[in-house]
Parts: C-alpha cells; sequence; structure tokens
C-alpha cells in the first residue's frame, strides 16, 4: 500500500488535474442548498466586487478600485512687498496671493490570492492616475508719489483701483501609472509675461496734484511644480483595523489578512499620500509720472517671490472590496464499507458542499490501495450547492483493508481535507445451481450482482455492475448483508 502524497504532490496534481461540472450518476448534484450566509450588516453594502484573477482563476479574486479627490487650497504665498524701492520718490507696495485647485485621480485593483491565505497585493492601472492643477492668482497694489518740483512738495499715497482681482490661470495636467509610488508625479509649468494693468497717473489723482501725468502699469508671470506622490495603501477590515500584513508601501508591496474561514471577506482599501507645491511669482512694475516739465521712474525689473515650500496630506475616501471565496465542507470524515463479498463491490457516498462564494474546485486522490476506487478525482462545485460524491470498495481477497482519501481543493483555509475508508473482503459462498434464483427482497436492485473483479471491464464499477441507472436504484440502500 503506498503512502499518501504529500501536499506538494497533491496540490500539483489537483492544479493540473482535469476539471469538469459535477454530473450524475457518480455525484449526483443535490439542489442548489439554501444556504444562509451569516454576513454583518455592516458587510452588505460594498464598492467593488472582486472577480476571478485572469491569470488564476481558482486561486485569486480581484477587485477594482478607483479614487478621485479635488481640493481648492489656498497656498502659503499671502504677503505684501511693502514700499519698493526704498527711498525713492515713486514707490508701490503690492500684495498677492496664490491659489492652487489641485485633483488627484487613482484606479487600480485589490487582488486577494491563497493558499497562503490570504496575501494581498494592489497592482495600480497602467495610465491610471491623472494628476492636474489649476494657479490663481489675486494682486491688488497702491501707490505712493512724493516728488517736490520749484519748491514745492507734493504727495500722494492711495490704492490703484484699476488692477483687477484677476484669476490669473495656470494650468498643468499630466497621466501616469497608479499608484505614484515614490518619486511620484511632478507637473511644472511656467507662463509668459503677462500685463495685468495699466492705469493713468493723470485720470488716477490728477484731482489731487493738479498738472501731473504718467502711467501704472504691472505684469505678472508664474512658475510653478506641483509633485504627489502615494505614501501607502492602506487596507483595513470592517472594525477599520489595519490588516495584520500592514500597509502596501511599494509598488511590489505584499500585505496580508487573517483568514478563518467563511464564504468571503470584505476590505477597505484606501491610497494615501502628499501633494507638494514649490515656485516662484514674478512681479514686474512699472510706475512713471511727470510734472511741471519733471519725470520720475522707478528701476525695478522683476519682484520675485518664491513660494514658501507647502505640502498637504492627500488622503482618499475608502473603498470596500468584497471578495467571494470558495468553501469546502464535507460530511464525514470516515466511511465503513462494512463487509463486502470478494468479487463484489460497495459504494458509499461522500457530499461535499461549497458553502462559499466562489468556484471551488477540489481533486480528490487515494493512497493507491486498488480496492477503493474513486468515481470522478476531479470536479467543479458551483457557489451555494452540494454534490455527492461515490466510492466503491471491491475487495480482491478476503481481510481488512484501509486507505485514506486526500481532498484537495481551493478553499483558501483547508486546502486539504482527509477521509479515512475501510473495510473488510469476505471469501465468496458456495455457489448455489444455476436454476435456483435468490429472491430480491429489496425490490430488485443488482448492486452486488456482478461479476468478478478480473472479468470484462474490471474496477470496482464493473464488479457491482453498477449501469447507470443501477446505481441510481441503490444510492438510496448502499449496503446488503452478505
Amino acid at each position: 500500500m503506498r503512502s499518501l502524497q504529500s501536499g506538494d504532490a497533491v496540490l500539483a496534481a489537483f492544479s493540473s488535474a482535469r476539471r469538469r461540472r459535477a454530473r450524475a450518476p457518480f455525484h449526483t448534484a443535490c439542489t442548489a442548498a439554501a444556504l444562509t450566509l451569516l454576513v454583518p450588516a455592516a458587510a452588505s453594502a460594498y464598492d467593488s466586487l472582486a472577480a476571478p484573477c485572469p491569470d488564476d482563476p481558482l486561486m485569486c479574486e480581484r477587485g477594482a478600485v478607483a479614487f478621485q479627490r479635488r481640493e481648492a487650497i489656498p497656498l502659503e504665498l499671502d504677503f505684501e512687498t511693502g514700499w519698493v524701492p526704498p527711498s525713492s520718490p515713486l514707490q508701490v507696495n503690492l500684495r498677492a496671493a496664490v491659489y492652487a485647485n489641485t485633483q488627484v485621480s487613482l484606479s487600480g485593483a485589490l487582488e486577494a490570492s491563497w493558499p497562503e491565505a490570504l496575501s494581498l497585493t494592489a497592482p495600480g492601472d497602467a495610465g491610471g492616475g491623472d494628476f492636474s492643477c489649476d494657479y490663481g492668482l489675486d494682486v491688488s497694489a497702491q501707490g505712493r508719489v512724493s516728488v517736490s518740483v520749484l519748491g514745492q512738495d507734493f504727495d500722494w499715497t492711495g490704492d490703484i483701483p484699476y488692477v483687477p482681482q484677476i484669476d490669473f490661470q495656470v494650468h498643468t495636467r499630466d497621466k501616469f501609472d497608479a499608484w505614484g509610488w515614490d518619486p511620484g508625479i511632478t507637473l511644472a509649468s511656467s507662463t509668459d509675461v503677462q500685463r495685468l494693468a495699466s492705469v493713468s497717473v493723470g485720470d488716477l489723482i490728477g484731482g489731487s496734484i493738479p498738472g501731473i501725468d504718467g502711467r501704472f502699469e504691472l505684469d505678472v508671470a508664474m512658475d510653478v511644480t506641483a509633485r504627489y506622490v502615494t505614501h501607502r495603501v492602506t487596507i483595513e477590515t470592517l472594525d477599520q483595523a489595519t490588516v495584520s500584513g500592514g500597509d502596501i508601501t511599494s509598488e511590489q508591496g505584499v500585505s496580508s489578512t487573517e483568514y478563518l474561514g467563511g464564504p468571503s471577506v470584505e476590505l477597505n482599501v484606501r491610497p494615501e499620500g502628499s501633494v507638494r507645491y514649490d515656485g516662484t511669482l514674478h512681479l514686474i512694475p512699472a510706475f512713471s509720472v511727470s510734472l511741471l516739465g519733471r519725470e520720475w521712474s522707478i528701476p525695478i525689473a522683476d519682484i520675485p517671490l518664491a513660494f514658501p515650500l507647502t505640502e498637504r496630506a492627500w488622503a482618499f475616501e475608502s473603498e470596500r472590496v468584497h471578495v467571494p471565496l470558495p468553501d469546502l465542507a464535507l460530511d464525514k470524515q470516515e466511511i465503513d464499507f462494512g463487509a463486502v463479498e470478494v468479487g463484489q463491490a460497495n459504494v458509499e457516498l461522500v457530499r461535499l458542499s461549497n458553502t462559499g462564494e466562489a468556484l471551488l474546485d477540489v481533486a480528490v486522490t487515494t493512497d493507491g490501495a486498488s480496492s477503493f476506487e474513486l468515481a470522478d478525482p476531479a470536479l467543479e462545485i458551483d457557489p451555494e450547492t452540494t454534490v455527492d460524491f461515490a466510492i466503491s470498495f471491491a475487495p480482491e481477497a478476503a481481510g481488512e483493508f484501509t486507505a485514506t482519501l486526500l481532498v484537495a481543493s481551493n478553499d483558501p483555509d483547508e486546502p486539504e481535507r482527509v477521509i479515512t475508508v475501510r473495510g473488510t473482503g469476505v471469501a465468496r459462498p458456495v455457489e448455489q445451481p444455476d436454476d435456483v434464483e435468490p429472491a430480491d427482497q429489496d425490490g430488485g436492485c443488482a448492486c452486488r450482482a456482478g461479476a468478478p473483479r478480473g472479468g470484462a471491464g474490471g474496477g470496482g464499477w464493473a464488479a457491482a455492475g453498477l449501469s447507470l441507472a443501477a446505481l441510481a436504484g441503490c444510492i438510496g440502500r448502499r449496503r446488503r448483508a452478505a
């Protein structure tokens, strides 16, 4: 009697075995059982339903997830230049505030795989990231005139009201492969110099200083940089606890969660990152006046204002992923065939139930004992479905026989189950004369009235004389007195 195969060997056989739907007579499919799945009420709503992974549909489930966040952020650039140039007869005081409307979109998936249950990865979609920024600018200005002509002093200070409160737009956008792990995705843009204001000094302050003329002009340019980077993908259970394997922190990162059985699991997925802003605002004023034949102007070509480094945490709303899983249940772990005449066969049924929500794939092997045969070593069982799996015992000689069946499946928490089978072979009684036919008190079932092993057909099924109709009639009455 050959020893039971190792787990690796069985799993290899299980992976390569021919898989087909359970069908009568050897594993008669029962009506889909009304199995009640006790799912917590909090878990009833989810955002993504996982489906079998294309490259490993029996050992992996993949749930697509997508995230988007948009936020209007006032950058930490909101100040005034003060009166410049110092000690000049013409001075300006400029105020500026920069704003950013930023949007980040990410798409990818949560994959749960086994047999090391449950291993978690979070692959990002190629081209699934989108990063865009719209920068706005508010500018206001004041002017100061302090000149002397022919011994007379002229002074004026006030707002320059025709500098608009503008939305100076700088738009930049790019796509990338989610998740945007370090070093992230960087957007950079520079604008051409644009004139925001051109104001007549005479119109502005002519009433205060008769005869004065000139112009105030303001040009603006901006260099901006923004960087988004994902620092982690957080995976949490429904009670908001981080899974036992921790966060995923790199493109090839792997996490895990404890799985103790059941038809499914649900997990919350959330990327967390940051957006960092940098840049320079260029204010370029021109202020000139003329009065009584004299002219003045300010010698300023550019006032560069560097953005103080600004970094904002960027956490998305969680997506809940529902992961269907296969779950195998057996109705027995031991089978005793009792006493069976040599050359005859007895059939027992094991009920295999898939109480899970995903396809269950099963491969059954024996330890090589030839007296025990399997009807079909490979089968698939749909979710919430039960089938009967047939095992025959056809002793070749008198004596006790024992074997072990290994039921390997894609059940994540119990991929290997063991069934012990035993039976006793007894010698055939003296044959009766041919003209004497024993009465069939059980309704005429010929389950054990077959040819001896080694005759035409061979095997336990042929030895038992089991046609499709005969087996169907014997299932309810599988053992008869010797």
